[in-house]
């Protein structure tokens, strides 16, 4: 089955008619509730910061995957002008369909417009689907760690 031109995955800036497309995805992608406050601040930060390194896939103008990054520096010892990737988010539909590779190759490639040399994330270390997304595009164990306390 050829894919039609009308169903051609679309990787483009955020812009401010995705508001209620990334609520939708993401109560999707959560099983719960929309998060309508969390996303009205993260859209924001987002938007304000460095808007081409907040993008959507789109299919039919329809909000199927979101990825979201920053450059930030000093924090953890790491020096300025370094890349994240903060968030990514793919309806199921569409995962392991090479969306998410798509949107992360467009992301590294605004981050090396903006002359980022590094790129991090985290990842949950028993994910073996989000490392191996990670690995295909270039990303490695790096020579930080993530340390954490249970609180309860």
């Amino acid at each position: 089955m050829t894919e039609s031109k009308k169903d051609k995955i679309v990787i483009r800036t955020l812009s401010s008619d995705d508001y209620d497309g990334l609520v939708r995805l993401d109560a999707i992608l959560l099983g719960s509730e929309k998060r309508r406050e969390y996303w009205e601040k993260k859209f924001a930060i987002f938007r304000l910061r460095h808007p081409n390194l907040s993008l959507v896939a789109t299919i039919n103008d329809q909000v199927v995957g979101f990825i979201m990054g920053n450059i930030s520096g000093w924090e953890f010892g790491v020096s300025a002008g370094i890349g994240w990737v903060e968030l990514m988010g793919v309806h199921p539909d569409y995962q392991r369909k090479g969306v998410a590779k798509e949107m992360m190759n467009d992301l590294l490639k605004q981050f090396k417009t903006l002359d980022v040399k590094t790129v991090y994330t985290m990842i949950v270390a028993s994910d073996s689907h989000i490392k191996g997304l990670f690995n295909s595009v270039g990303f490695k164990q790096g020579h930080m760690m993530q340390l954490e306390t249970d609180l309860k």
